[in-house]
């Protein structure tokens, strides 16, 4: 996917990283079982999130063998044995890659057009076992989604929530697929915010990019007087990124009053490694791209703390 969820491993305890580390590896391994040897190539911080707080929400039993790799091969690394996580987001990012290859196809040109072009049998040949193994009403979903979300780009409207929600309503059904009642609830809250901000981050990153390509972006649609006023902008200003460090602050808001239903108490690793993403390693991937700053911590994080927010 989009690779911004990322944990802040300098504050990451040894035990902590390790169990990440497995989780990460556990997840590629699983993918090559479940999906072919292919799409380990798919590989993301973002699906091993996604594992994570999977396990959280349903409290699932975490073995952690020690297996060799063909990355690694010269001694056992911890990874996590398959589990329904792991399993389900294998799948998943399956069907995920094979659609936004089918999008690029439409949508793209040059260069990223022929990468995907080249890429598309390996991901069809991926899609086909997700189907195979019961996915089918899944990946239904995802096309579905995937296609009203380009429905509303080609409108172009001048707005960032309605793309983002749209995008968040998806990651919603995704990570609350197989869920019942009130776990089900919380998974579609956590994964409708956490797909936001990705959403909306993903615009901010791509704008430069986007408006060299005259490539849809939400951010140049929302602000086409900027544009027009100064044909000659090529990045946001100042002001404009403060305001979508506000937005993105807002959906850490939201999430934060999630994660903090989520029962880690029996895996204190696992509830470690969610609060590091969720107060260090995603405020400092948002300050990395609106702001290029590279401190050992965020200044959003800092905002936080002072506002009184727990770390």
């Amino acid at each position: 996917m989009y690779g911004y969820l990322r944990t802040h491993v300098p504050e990451l305890k040894v035990r902590e990283q390790e169990y990440y580390r497995a989780v990460y590896c556990g997840l590629c391994r699983t993918m090559g079982k479940c999906t072919g040897q292919c799409s380990r190539m798919t590989l993301s911080y973002d699906f091993t999130f996604f594992a994570l707080v999977r396990m959280a929400l349903t409290g699932e039993t975490v073995t952690v063998g020690a297996r060799r790799c063909a990355v690694h091969p010269t001694r056992r690394r911890p990874m996590v044995e398959p589990n329904q996580a792991l399993t389900l987001s294998a799948y998943l990012s399956a069907i995920l890659a094979y659609h936004k290859v089918r999008d690029d196809l439409r949508d793209e040109r040059g260069l990223k057009r022929t990468a995907a072009s080249a890429i598309s049998p390996f991901v069809s040949a991926m899609r086909r076992k997700a189907i195979r193994r019961g996915y089918g009403e899944v990946d239904m979903q995802v096309y579905r989604a995937m296609r009203a979300l380009s429905e509303l780009e080609a409108a172009r409207p001048a707005s960032v929530d309605q793309p983002a929600s749209l995008f968040g309503e998806l990651m919603a059904a995704l990570l609350a697929h197989g869920l019942e009642g009130n776990t089900a609830k919380l998974a579609q809250t956590i994964g409708l915010h956490v797909g936001r901000w990705i959403y909306i981050l993903d615009a901010a990153d791509d704008f430069a990019e986007d408006l060299k390509y005259n490539r849809y972006n939400p951010l140049a649609c929302l602000y086409r007087h900027m544009l027009e006023a100064d044909p000659t902008l090529k990045e946001l200003p100042p002001d404009t990124r403060e305001t979508l460090r506000l937005a993105l602050l807002s959906e850490l808001t939201q999430l934060e009053m999630a994660f903090d239903l989520l029962s880690t108490e029996e895996n204190p690793d696992l509830g470690g490694l969610l609060s590091n993403l969720l107060y260090l390693g995603m405020p400092r991937e948002a300050e990395r791209i609106l702001f290029g700053e590279d401190g050992t911590e965020s200044s959003s994080l800092r905002r936080r703390k002072s506002a009184g927010f727990k770390s």
